[in-house]
């Protein structure tokens, strides 16, 4: 479940949020409405690291081209796998 805090509560928090955020993101709001998120610093990198990868046209096209042979039944055994490794 999302945590929110106020900018106050956030700003009397601050030096624990460390160890808070490894659990998940904090929600800051300011009167009422969201205003910001903090998150543990692995989190951003993931975050980052995952735009970055949809980002990517190429990549997105293996995927979408990935996930429609699967669909199709178009799979490859993992003995086969294996099999052509060993080659």
């Amino acid at each position: 479940m999302t945590r929110f805090l106020t900018i106050s509560e956030a700003r009397k928090q601050l030096l624990e949020m460390p160890d808070t955020l490894q659990d998940e993101p904090v929600v800051i709001t300011r009167h009422g409405k969201p205003v910001m998120a903090a998150m543990s610093y692995e989190q951003f990198e993931s975050v980052a690291e995952t735009l970055e990868l949809l980002s990517d046209s190429a990549f997105m096209t293996q995927v979408r081209e990935s996930t429609a042979q699967a669909e199709r039944g178009e799979r490859v055994s993992l003995a086969d796998v294996r099999a052509r490794l060993e080659r």
